[in-house]
This record gives C-alpha cells, structure tokens and sequence, in this order.
C-alpha cells in the first residue's frame, strides 16, 4: 500500500524543480512523481504516460518509480488526491473572501478557471479517465472529488438564492452542473486554440452569460 501523497496548499506540482537522480524523500519524490504526470498530459495522450516515461522525465529508472508507488493505478490514484486537495483550497480560497453569495461564486470560477489555465494537464487526466466504462478505484477517487465539489458548489447557490441574487425556484443542485460545465467548454475552447493563454479573459466574458442563465428572462 503507498504512502497518500499529502500537499500544503502552496504545493505546485506541475512547476517542481528538482535535479536528476537527487536524492529525496518519499514524500518529496511521489510529489516529483505527480508532477511529471501532469506535464506529460500536456505534451501528450494520458494513454502514452507510462512509467518509463514518467521516469525519464525526472532522470531516474523505471524501478525507481515503483519503489514509492506499487502499480501506474497508485500514481493515478495521488495525482487524482493531489486535484482534490488543490481544487478544494483553490476554492475555500476564493470563497473565504468577503462578500455576496454571488460576489463568491464569481471568484469561485474565476479561481477554478485559473487553476485549469495552470495546470492543463489536469482535466486532460480527468476525462481520459471518464471516458471508459467500468468502475475502478481510480474512478471512485475522481468521483468522490466531483461531487464533493459539486456539494460546495450547491451550498453556494442555495445561499444566493436565499439572499434573492437569483430565483427562488432555482436548483442549487442542477446549478453546479451548468458552472462546471461552462468551464468545461472553456477547456475544449483552449484545445481546440491549442493555448490556454486566453482561458481567463474569455471566463470574464463567459461569466456574465452565466448569470443571466441562472436568472432567466424576465417576465413581460
């Protein structure tokens, strides 16, 4: 059984520099270990990450790898904590911030747009996993992270419903699914671009939109 990968919340995987064949700790190394996985989702398929090419990338060998994580399963399954943990301070992050349900849900999408335009590799991972029938461990862990985001989302909206910033037969549970969603099409976006240089300039754009959809039309 590995070790849980565990991060402070100013832990930045995809920017971690280390020296080829240093040595480091186990913690240090699986964190080495997850960071080479989301770069090389940005350079390639997440079907072509293999463990040799996770080893190559950080200038050890192949069994090196396997001696902090037992099986290519165990490394999804930390890069997949890793998502959660940081996704989940992204977003207390965001909504800690004084001021209005709605005023916090802006700056919860921003914040999540913010965190894919930095880390792309992260929805490449995400729905490469999805997309295949079936249940796994791997799958749990990524479904245990939707919706528990999900949930955090909902109690945002049913707050802005409750302080009248939108209808009050507004679903803050189907709510969540439109907001992920809209980023969602904001990463499909940046691919098709080939960049996710412009993700946050169009989020302003999109935001807006957003909101008008929650609210509806208004009666005339």
């Amino acid at each position: 059984e590995f070790r849980r990968v565990l991060f402070r919340s100013n832990d930045t995987p995809t920017t971690l520099q280390t020296t080829p064949r240093q040595r480091l700790n186990s913690d240090e190394r699986q964190r080495e270990i997850v960071a080479a996985v989301l770069a090389l989702a940005c350079e390639r398929g997440p079907e072509a990450i293999t463990t040799q090419a996770i080893a190559d990338r950080i200038g050890v060998t192949q069994g090196a790898i396997f001696r902090h994580f037992p099986d290519k399963a165990a490394i999804w399954m930390a890069v997949f904590a890793w998502v959660r943990e940081s996704l989940g301070t992204v977003l207390a992050t965001a909504i800690a911030k004084p001021g209005s349900p709605l005023a916090k849900i802006e700056a919860a999408f921003f914040a999540h747009v913010a965190f894919i335009a930095a880390n792309p590799g992260v929805p490449r991972i995400l729905f490469h996993e999805l997309q295949y029938p079936g249940d796994s461990p791997v799958r749990a862990e990524v479904r245990t992270m939707i919706s528990g985001y999900r949930e955090r989302l909902a109690s945002l909206f049913a707050g802005a419903r409750s302080a009248g910033e939108f209808p009050a037969d507004l679903d803050p549970g189907l709510a969540p699914v439109l907001f992920i969603g809209a980023i969602q099409g904001l990463v499909i976006e940046s691919a098709i671009a080939g960049s996710e240089a412009g993700m946050v300039a169009r989020a302003r754009q999109m935001f807006p939109l957003l909101v008008d959809g929650y609210r509806g039309r208004d009666e005339r």
